[in-house]
């Protein structure tokens, strides 16, 4: 039985510019990203080619985020070595003045500055991102890299058994040696390779850089040594006070060039990873225009063809409104 849904599409008028405005909306929209819309058709079925142009694309893309990622681990490592370095210098700067003759409590002062600037480095050191340990290796446990408490609870016992000078600079340096109490007792227990990020191809990245590095071993011990002076088992009289006026600025001066060391090596890294994204983006421009070429349009051809249409919609417009405009004694004359 015929109802009016079924008449409608006998009975309503039929809208003969449909198929025209599509090509046109589809030939509009190939003029404008410059590309066709049926990428079949403008292959020619043949996707082997756009597929590996794609598939090294989404490579590239890969190694960038691995290098981004690299690159911001880079960066927090290279400024807490400079908040390290920092750190030491305001410990440094007030160490000449606190040495000359006088009363202990200029040597309490800097002691208490150096206490300070133990807990500054140990948060420096303990920064973590992506809940990874960046001085510990990736470490993802929690630990920090270094166990602050047990460092000034042994460095004060150290200094407590000193009898002289020479002796308390020995204990130091020998609690800050390999193998000593330093990584047995206060170094955490994290990964021993370091950090490494992949790059695909064969290629990786590794991050030379620890809390058990001699650079931050050094700071962490000078700063110590400092802080545990009010604890030494002998008195820092005048004699003391010019051994120590002579060696702690050397050692002062040995722990600025180690950081300073570890940052230019930090610094080649990330000089690296510089020119691994210029050479990535220089690889990627040139796959983009690759695929670009693959599946683009040529603009002067779509030009044409977008004029044809417009004349075609043009004249299916113009003869609809001369038919709108008959009467039904024209259709029988």
């Amino acid at each position: 039985m015929l109802n009016k849904t079924t008449l409608t599409p006998l009975i309503a008028p039929r809208d003969l510019s449909a198929d025209t405005r599509a090509r046109l909306d589809v030939l509009t929209e190939e003029l404008a990203s410059g590309r066709f819309a049926d990428i079949g058709r403008a292959l020619s079925s043949d996707f082997s080619t756009f597929s590996r142009i794609s598939h090294a694309l989404r490579t590239q893309d890969a190694r960038q985020g691995a290098l981004s990622r690299a690159g911001t681990w880079l960066d927090s490592v290279q400024t807490a070595m400079s908040s390290i370095q920092s750190i030491g210098s305001r410990v440094t700067e007030g160490l000449t003045s606190a040495l000359v003759p006088g009363g202990s409590g200029q040597v309490d002062a800097i002691a208490a500055t150096a206490s300070g600037a133990l807990t500054d480095i140990a948060v420096a050191i303990g920064y973590k991102l992506g809940g990874r340990a960046v001085f510990a290796n990736g470490d993802p446990s929690g630990r920090p890299p270094v166990d602050i408490d047990a460092l000034v609870a042994e460095t004060i016992a150290l200094a407590t058994s000193a009898t002289d000078v020479s002796e308390l600079l020995q204990a130091f340096d020998d609690y800050f040696a390999t193998g000593g109490g330093f990584e047995t007792n206060v170094l955490s227990a994290y990964p021993a390779d370091p950090t490494v990020f992949p790059l695909g191809g064969g290629m990786s990245l590794s991050i030379p850089v620890a809390a058990g590095d001699m650079s931050i071993r050094d700071a962490l011990k000078q700063t110590a040594l400092i802080a545990s002076l009010p604890d030494a088992g002998f008195e820092i009289d005048d004699t003391a006070r010019k051994t120590l006026s002579r060696e702690l600025p050397v050692r002062a001066s040995m722990v600025v060039s180690g950081l300073v060391s570890t940052q230019a090596e930090l610094g080649g890294v990330q000089a690296r990873v510089s020119r691994f994204l210029d050479t990535l983006g220089t690889e990627r421009a040139k796959l983009e225009a690759r695929k670009s070429e693959a599946v683009g349009a040529d603009p002067f051809q779509t030009a044409a063809k977008v004029q044809a249409e417009m004349t075609r919609l043009e004249t299916i417009y113009s003869v609809t409104a001369r038919r709108a405009n008959l009467r039904l004694t024209d259709y029988l004359r």
